[in-house]
């Protein structure tokens, strides 16, 4: 097998549920994960939308656990030392798509990391968790969603 995710709350290439948008609850979606690369100390996640925007920033994902569950709260750090940072939104944590729009796609790229990593204390974007991984990455792989 190969390092994959997926999520509960859709197939990959799906429609993402109304619950997960801005218009809905905003919840975040739920997801889970298989045979990461040997050495993965933790994971890192990002959502971006076909109109380039971020929507979710999230990392040191623990490594012991296999599952992100749905509608985690809008904060800086989570339980497990779990982080989030702000999304092209100006939200922390996940804010989904505010409407559909004529092919609309999310992809959440997660990444499997060599270590933690030990990001000071600000509002961390997507540019600077990549910039923060690098040389880090052991593997990727992600899903993708529709949202029109």
């Amino acid at each position: 097998m190969k390092f994959r995710i997926c999520s509960s709350a859709f197939s990959d290439g799906g429609q993402l549920p109304e619950w997960y948008a801005s218009s809905g609850i905003n919840a975040s979606p739920p997801f889970g994960w298989t045979e990461e690369p040997k050495g993965t100390r933790s994971l890192a996640l990002i959502c971006h939308s076909s109109t380039d925007k971020v929507l979710w920033v999230l990392w040191n994902i623990p490594c012991d656990i296999k599952t992100v569950y749905g509608k985690l709260p809008t904060q800086r750090v989570l339980q497990d030392g779990m982080c989030q940072g702000v999304n092209d939104l100006l939200g922390t944590g996940w804010t989904g798509p505010p409407e559909k729009l004529p092919d609309l796609s999310l992809t959440f790229s997660l990444y499997a990391l060599g270590s933690s990593l030990n990001i000071p204390d600000m509002e961390v974007t997507a540019s600077m968790l990549l910039s923060a991984m690098e040389g880090r990455v052991l593997g990727k792989t992600k899903v993708v969603c529709v949202y029109s």
